[in-house]
């Protein structure tokens, strides 16, 4: 499929002939296959020792991870970076139903059933594509090593980048298949035999990735959108991580910077407008870079008049939307024919046409949810309540009546589910999180299938026949 570069931002538009050569040497030093093994350069290759020599060069290196991270999306099984965590998580989590009869519904079917199997077509991506990035940025954090033709201020702005990127991409990798190989170099002969490393020790490295991001990075976004991290989008990937790991006083304050922070307004803007490329709510964005196309969302989510969508909304989602919630008609859409209704998700309006939508990565809301949850877990009620009514005032719902710890942690689960539905895939990791997965998704799955392991997905079969020294998640072992 081609890439259509004319409306992308100046800065990346003004690199397009060297994200073009970046993308073409995929084989060569930014790329990795399943083993991290590279072929010799052939003549057109442009090698480290260019790529760093000058800013630009080297900018479009970063860049061309981003492009990828969009392009993906649109393969024959996506990737983890978009789309696909927003619609496997998605249905992992009792969100969405596949309803086309097609070869990919026995594989997506796995998922909404938890009966995945190691060779499922669609959780190969989630592991390679990952590691496939974490390739590139290692890449770049070497040459900017050894980089000597280079301005200090854009080898600090993307030495951040790539340590948050990388981090950005363990984040997902830990979270779905829990100890994972820590990869920190290119050295291929090394990494092909690693065998997995104790998730502490990854979120150990995701952590500290992202605070040196927070040091490197400038509070100003290098363009005039949000389209590259600065260092409100480390610190908002940070808070989610001490979230994650129980940190809850770091949680709540790096939550707190944000919001404090007064870049992204004094209060949410309406739903309609969360969305759109200009969304004053973004935290970071990635730019669609597909002709013709806004985001993977808008183009797989939406459904014509009168047609089932391809990803309906399930009944148990639907009801859990208090009466008189906004987003329930503001972000779900509806298709009816003859007797029969089908809800879908509608947070993105556009799939194709003219670029009015930017992929939305991290947004203020979620900011306000973390700093409520660190809030409650320490007992401070009130300022908890007051961050959870900020996310229900915005959807038009009075104040929450919870009114102690166990109340509120319940009510802001509740919120978060309503509040990023098919989106990024919350609702799983959520669950997995606060180990309420088999409470909440075994009883809605059919007899016999739950199993304890079901929270993580199986290791790629292709993966451990590549490397025997990985061992298989237990839940898949036969």
């Amino acid at each position: 499929m081609k890439i259509n570069y004319n409306h992308l931002s100046p800065v990346i538009r003004s690199s397009r002939m060297w994200c073009i050569i970046c993308c073409l040497t995929a084989v060569g030093i930014f790329s990795s296959c399943k083993k991290f093994v590279t072929v010799e350069n052939p003549p057109n290759v442009l090698t480290n020792d260019k790529i760093f020599t000058n800013d630009q060069s080297a900018t479009a290196a970063m860049l061309s991870i981003y492009i990828s991270m969009m392009n993906d999306q649109y393969g024959n099984s996506g990737s983890f970076a978009c789309f696909s965590m927003s619609a496997l998580g998605g249905m992992s989590a009792n969100e969405l139903i596949w309803t086309q009869n097609n070869t990919a519904a026995p594989y997506f079917q796995q998922f909404s059933d938890h009966t995945l199997t190691p060779d499922n077509n669609y959780v190969g991506p989630l592991w390679s594509d990952g590691y496939k990035y974490i390739y590139r940025t290692n890449a770049i954090l070497g040459g900017l090593s050894m980089a000597t033709g280079m301005s200090d201020s854009v080898k600090t702005q993307l030495a951040g980048e790539a340590k948050f990127t990388r981090a950005f991409c363990y984040f997902y990798l830990v979270n779905l298949f829990g100890d994972v190989p820590l990869v920190l170099n290119t050295a291929y002969q090394e990494n092909m035999g690693l065998p997995r490393t104790p998730a502490a020790t990854v979120w150990q490295q995701i952590i500290s990735d992202l605070k040196d991001a927070k040091a490197l990075l400038s509070d100003k976004y290098p363009t005039g959108e949000k389209l590259r991290p600065n260092r409100q989008v480390a610190s908002a990937l940070l808070a989610r991580a001490f979230l994650y790991t129980n940190r809850w006083q770091e949680a709540e304050s790096e939550a707190g910077s944000i919001i404090n922070s007064g870049k992204y307004g004094a209060a949410l803007p309406p739903l309609d407008q969360v969305f759109k490329k200009e969304s004053p709510e973004a935290i970071w964005q990635l730019q669609p870079v597909i002709a013709n196309a806004n985001t993977p969302e808008g183009g797989q989510f939406l459904t014509v008049a009168g047609s089932r969508p391809n990803y309906e909304l399930t009944p148990q989602l639907l009801n859990a939307f208090e009466t008189n919630d906004n987003r329930k008609t503001t972000w779900v859409g509806f298709s009816s024919s003859a007797n029969l209704s089908w809800a879908y998700p509608a947070k993105y309006k556009a799939g194709t046409g003219a670029l009015t939508e930017y992929y939305v990565v991290f947004r203020l809301s979620e900011q306000y949810l973390i700093r409520a949850e660190a809030c409650a877990q320490q007992g401070k009620v009130q300022p908890a309540q007051d961050d959870l009514n900020m996310v229900r005032k915005r959807a038009g719902l009075p104040v929450t009546t919870a009114a102690d710890q166990a109340s509120l942690l319940l009510a802001i689960e509740k919120e978060r589910q309503v509040e990023f539905f098919a989106e990024w895939g919350h609702r799983w990791l959520d669950l997995k999180r606060t180990k309420r997965a088999e409470a909440v998704l075994k009883p809605l799955s059919p007899p016999n299938t739950w199993k304890p392991g079901s929270v993580l997905y199986p290791i790629p079969d292709l993966e451990i026949k590549a490397n025997p020294r990985l061992v298989q998640n237990d839940a898949y072992l036969n």
